[in-house]
């Protein structure tokens, strides 16, 4: 095999090796896969994947003698400017199929691709989650939802930030779990969820507006505590596995409106209400007026689907 074959199959091993020896968190004797070194060796891996579907792509739409690469270099050598013109536009097709596949994929499925700061706070998160609810029947929910509540788009700046913000005239949501404050019309303030949480829980003493969006440890805290709220707050749906999607909808919707949604089912004919999916999913007692193009129904529904079965299942490994 020629030098290149070696490098290109020795040299990316050597590199995932030293990431994962000089990770604080791995390495030798410590434990084998860290997040942060999981995801970075992920994506370039991923980046692998997509140079060599290029290079074959490539040589299958220009499968004729004359356009290979060796014979063009060669040619090129010799002084023939023909050919050279021929090797700078297989480089260009090269770019061009290559940047197609990178938006394809970048423009992501959402069931597999996890954005880049999830390897920086997927740690933190899970510290968090070990310290206050160790029995959290499956952790990488949520990642899932800090994924829905601060990604625009998994590839957006504040996706995974704890500077995400949503600022309307009415609302305030802030950080990694979208702590939100909600004032009516005349200015006075409908409710404040940081300030009921910091109320709720002496461990969330030192977070406030002021120091929300610089304090993402205090963020994720509160995010964990809130669901945990809402899930011992639904004992009485008796399978915990269950009990976690009716914790989502009353996380992102309110825990009174669920109770009546609930309540609603139990009254309709083939309606459960110990089953979110198919059963009170279908009875929504919120508002039908549309909010940011879609109704709180609509944005209620589509929260729980996209945290318990779209986002979260990638995240099983960082959050384990």
């Amino acid at each position: 095999m020629r030098f290149r074959t070696h490098f290109n199959i020795f040299g990316p091993l050597l590199v995932i090796l030293m990431l994962f020896a000089l990770d604080p968190d791995s390495g030798f004797g410590i434990k084998l896969f860290s997040p942060t070194t999981t995801v970075l060796v992920l994506k370039m891996l991923n980046g692998v994947m997509l140079v060599s579907v290029t290079f074959w792509l490539v040589k299958l739409l220009l499968d004729y003698p004359e356009a290979d690469t060796q014979t063009l270099f060669r040619d090129v050598r010799r002084g023939n400017t023909g050919s050279g013109l021929a090797l700078i536009a297989r480089m260009v097709l090269f770019g061009a199929i290559l940047s197609a596949l990178a938006s394809s994929v970048h423009a992501a499925d959402v069931r597999t691709y996890i954005p880049a700061q999830a390897a920086t706070y997927t740690p933190m998160l899970k510290a968090e989650q070990l310290r206050f609810w160790p029995a959290h029947p499956e952790p990488e929910l949520l990642a899932g939802l800090v994924e829905q509540e601060s990604c625009i788009s998994l590839t957006h700046a504040r996706c995974w930030n704890p500077a995400s913000r949503l600022k309307t005239q009415r609302e305030e949501g802030a950080g990694l779990g979208q702590l939100t404050r909600a004032y009516r019309a005349d200015g006075s303030e409908r409710f404040d969820a940081l300030a009921e949480m910091r109320g709720a829980h002496r461990e969330l003493a030192g977070l406030t507006w002021a120091n929300v969006y610089t304090s993402p440890d205090l963020q994720l805290r509160a995010m964990v505590l809130k669901v945990q709220d809402d899930f011992k707050a639904l004992a009485m749906v008796t399978d915990p596995r269950l009990r976690l999607d009716f914790a989502d909808a009353a996380y992102n919707g309110g825990r009174g409106g669920l109770l009546n949604e609930r309540r609603a089912c139990g009254m309709k004919a083939g309606c459960n209400p110990q089953v979110w999916f198919g059963h009170v999913e279908l009875v929504c007692l919120k508002s039908k007026a549309a909010l940011y193009g879609r109704d709180a129904c609509q944005i209620n529904r589509e929260h729980v689907q996209m945290v318990i079965r779209v986002r979260s299942a990638k995240y099983r490994t960082l959050m384990t």
